[in-house]
């Protein structure tokens, strides 16, 4: 029959009380080690210091001030909360977010205000890439890069059936122009798996 383990505190406890000062578990917590007076464990047993209040400890007696135990490490305070006049706000009534565009502005306003020349093509609520050739944005971009990685996958690497599939998805869509281009390089061979220019279609994205 297995031993059962001694709980941790009375573990701990018992460490504290063998060798007459306070201990602390070590990362894996099965050792204990002696613990400094910042709350860190020191390098050794015979060391009342963990390495940074040792360095201190070091500096000072050398300087001619008297060894001192330090004082324990008060715990860093979180920053204070951003003042909120501290950023432009959006002029649209009632919005209230951060303005972005020459400080009028949030995205989403700026968008609202003018969407067939500033919105995505594809959600049609980010603002336009300029930076890529379709100016779709980075999110729809991953989307999309997600969603081929994911038909790729599901047709086992068959370049034909995964263009019939997007094909057939135009269709229904009411873009069969489209649909019927991509069906007529698959024919002629243009989309093969050796003709494939991977850079060529990230650039378009």
């Amino acid at each position: 029959m297995p031993m059962s383990r001694m709980p941790t505190d009375e573990r701990l406890q018992q460490w504290e009380e063998k060798h007459g000062f306070a201990g602390i578990f070590c990362t894996s917590g099965r050792d204990i080690n002696r613990k400094c007076a910042c709350g860190k464990r020191t390098t050794s047993l015979a060391t009342p210091f963990c390495r940074s209040c040792a360095t201190c400890a070091h500096s000072l007696s050398e300087d001619g001030v008297q060894e001192d135990v330090p004082e324990p490490r008060a715990k860093p305070r979180r920053p204070p909360p951003t003042d909120p006049d501290r950023y432009t706000r959006c002029r649209t009534e009632g919005c209230g977010r951060i303005a972005k565009h020459r400080g009028t502005l949030c995205p989403t306003c700026w968008v609202a205000t003018n969407p067939v020349e500033r919105a995505c093509p594809v959600c049609l609520k980010a603002p336009r890439c300029v930076s890529r050739r379709w100016g779709v944005c980075s999110s729809c971009t991953r989307n999309v890069k997600r969603a081929a990685s994911r038909l790729w996958l599901v047709s086992g690497g068959n370049m034909a059936i995964a263009c019939s599939a997007l094909a057939n998805e135009g269709v229904q869509a009411n873009h069969a122009e489209e649909a019927s281009q991509l069906l007529e390089a698959l024919d002629a061979g243009d989309l093969a798996s050796g003709c494939v220019d991977a850079g060529a279609l990230s650039a378009c994205m």
